[in-house]
This record gives C-alpha cells, sequence and structure tokens, in this order.
C-alpha cells in the first residue's frame, strides 16, 4: 500500500509517507536539505547546495521496537454498571497530552498540522475579538475582515492530503483494520469510560463488582481540519477529543495539539461485555438477563427496599485501546455480535 503525502500550504515543509511490505518509509525537508527514514528503519539525510550538484548524504539504522498488534477478543468481561458511591480503586480513564503520544518519524507532519490549527484559532479568535471592539470603535472592523479573510485562506489552504493508493495486499489489510470500526461506529449507542471503580458491597450495586462512569460518544466518516482523504476512515469524538483512525495510523486531536500512532505502537482489543442498564436499552442491543437494583446474597431481589426496580443485563462491546505512549480509551457500544466482529 502507497501513501502520497500532499500539501496545500508550505507550513513546514514538504512531507511524502510511502507504505509498502516492509514497511513505513516517510520524507521531509526543504530545498537544500531533506530527511528521510526508509521502511527498513534507516534514518537518511541529504545535505545540498541548490544548482551546483553537490550534495552529502548520511545514514544510521535505529533498532525498531517489538510492539504489540491489534487484536480481537471475545471473552466476556465483568458486569458493569453506572454508580457514583460504594467504590473504592477508582482508577481515571483518560489520554496522555496529544503531543507526547507520537510515534517516531511523525514528528514533523504534526508539526505543520499544528501549525494550521494555531493559526486557524488565532484567526477565529481575532475574528470575535475585533468585532465586538468594532461597535464602539469601526476602525476595529477592519481587522475582523482581515481575520476573516485569513480564516478562509488558512482553511483551503492549510490542508493536509493523504492520498492512498494500495499495492498488493495491501487493501485487504486496510479493510479488515477499518471494518470492525465501521461496524462499531453504526451502533445505536455508543459511550465512553471516564472513570472505574471496585464495589464495596454489591447489594448496593445491582450485584455488579465493577462499577463505571460513562459519556456519549458519536463518530464520522470525515476527516476534521486540517486533514482530508480519499481512504474510508472513522472519526470518534470523545467530548473535546478526536480519535481518528486511517488505514496506517491513528492520530488524536486535543484542541490545537495533535498525536499520531503508526498501528504497530497501538494495542486494540474489541470483546464482549455485560452491561448492567439503568437507561433506556437500545434496540440494536441484546439482552441477556434480568437483575434488580439491590439484590439479597443468594442474587434475588432485596424486599427491604421499596423502589427495588428490575435491571436489564445486555450484552454490550467494549473496544480498549492503549499504547505505551500514554493512550488509554475504552469504548463501549450497543451493538455486539460475535459473528460480525
Amino acid at each position: 500500500m502507497g501513501l502520497r503525502f500532499r500539501k496545500s500550504i508550505n507550513l513546514g515543509g514538504g512531507f511524502k509517507i510511502n507504505l509498502s511490505k516492509s514497511g513505513i518509509g516517510y520524507s521531509w525537508g526543504v530545498k537544500g536539505f531533506r530527511v528521510t527514514k526508509t521502511a527498513k528503519g534507516i534514518n537518511r539525510r541529504t545535505t545540498s547546495i541548490p544548482g551546483t550538484g553537490i550534495s552529502h548524504v548520511s545514514e544510521n539504522k535505529k533498532k525498531s521496537n517489538s510492539v504489540s498488534t491489534p487484536t480481537i477478543n471475545n471473552k466476556h468481561q465483568t458486569t458493569q454498571i453506572i454508580e457514583d458511591a460504594n467504590t473504592y480503586e477508582t482508577h481515571e480513564i483518560k489520554n496522555a497530552i496529544a503531543t507526547e503520544i507520537v510515534s517516531e518519524g511523525l514528528e514533523d507532519m504534526l508539526a505543520s498540522a499544528t501549525t494550521a490549527l494555531k493559526l486557524r484559532k488565532i484567526a477565529t479568535i481575532t475574528f470575535w475579538i475585533t468585532l465586538i471592539l468594532g461597535f464602539y470603535n469601526p476602525l476595529f472592523l477592519i481587522l475582523t475582515v482581515v481575520s476573516a479573510i485569513a480564516f478562509f485562506i488558512i482553511n483551503k489552504k492549510g490542508i493536509i492530503d493523504l492520498s492512498y493508493t494500495f499495492e498488493d495486499d495491501q487493501e485487504t489489510i486496510a479493510t479488515e483494520r477499518i471494518t470492525p470500526l465501521l461496524k462499531i461506529s453504526n451502533s445505536q449507542k455508543i459511550w465512553y469510560l471516564t472513570q472505574t471503580s471496585k464495589v464495596i458491597d454489591k447489594k448496593y450495586s445491582a450485584g455488579a463488582s465493577d462499577l463505571v462512569k460513562r459519556k456519549s460518544c458519536s463518530t464520522s466518516s470525515k476527516l476534521p481540519f486540517p486533514f482530508k482523504t480519499n481512504a474510508e476512515v472513522i472519526v470518534f469524538t470523545l467530548g473535546s477529543e478526536k480519535l481518528l483512525f486511517l488505514p496506517d495510523k491513528l492520530f488524536v486531536i486535543q484542541g490545537t495539539k495533535i498525536g499520531a500512532l503508526n498501528y504497530t505502537d497501538v494495542n486494540i482489543s474489541i470483546n464482549a461485555c455485560h452491561f448492567i442498564e439503568d437507561e433506556s436499552v437500545p434496540h440494536d442491543a441484546h439482552i441477556v438477563d434480568h437483575t434488580w437494583k439491590y439484590v439479597n446474597k443468594q442474587g434475588g431481589p432485596d424486599k427491604r427496599f421499596s423502589d427495588n426496580k428490575k435491571l436489564p443485563i445486555c450484552l454490550y462491546g467494549k473496544m480498549i485501546i492503549k499504547s505505551s505512549s500514554g493512550l488509554d480509551t475504552v469504548i463501549i457500544f450497543s451493538k455486539f455480535d460475535n459473528n460480525d466482529i
């Protein structure tokens, strides 16, 4: 699979990315200087004097780190439910700062994308500030117009175009990587977890041994600014954070901060979990059993509580995304089928 990286505006040098059976190769630089990392791990620096034909090339090879690849595991996990009390060993689930989540060789490309995001943010802030000040002094409206024009130019020219071409069986590999994510995105309900805890007394947690906090997650098949591509992609929006799944890498966007990982640096597992649902059950979810808000030692309803309602136990899917650089995301989705994943 080959990938060409085209830039519509020069925000930090020209970039090229090439994918092959041997791995991923990157190249970036300016006139007279170029840095190349080949698929075999060779780092090459080429320095030249334009117009003279004189150049100098230096190379060195770095050892590649052994990492786990994405896996799928259909083993059922511990029953879960959302609660606020009766817990211990609480663990916050959140990603590290995006700029720390970077695979080797992607730093320069991310620097260009970050520059585009920052410039657009500056143009946006300037537009609104000068527009407000324009009500008091019309001269500020000149800056309003200038910032609006700047925003338009950045939106058009700051795009980083990821144009994919596939060779041999590389398209099949990319399809197999994206297909499970597409099926997850088709779920009626998708959440991301922000916290997990152990239960002190299962009696007050509907019999669950682990409790979680979750928030709604949305998905899209279109990349946000400053990226665009001709390939099939999936974007998960987790509050103010976005995860962009492309054929060869995963982007993390947090405001104007961007991280990116090659899939060899990411561990993705998808499995089933039983979830005690205290909200409405999504229409595409499977109810596998029932329990009660308060349970007795035998697992039945504790009759001492008058508001002891019956709760469905749903079969949901769980996707865990981790990396050694600080990526830590857990996504729960309502539509899970062992035959589909």
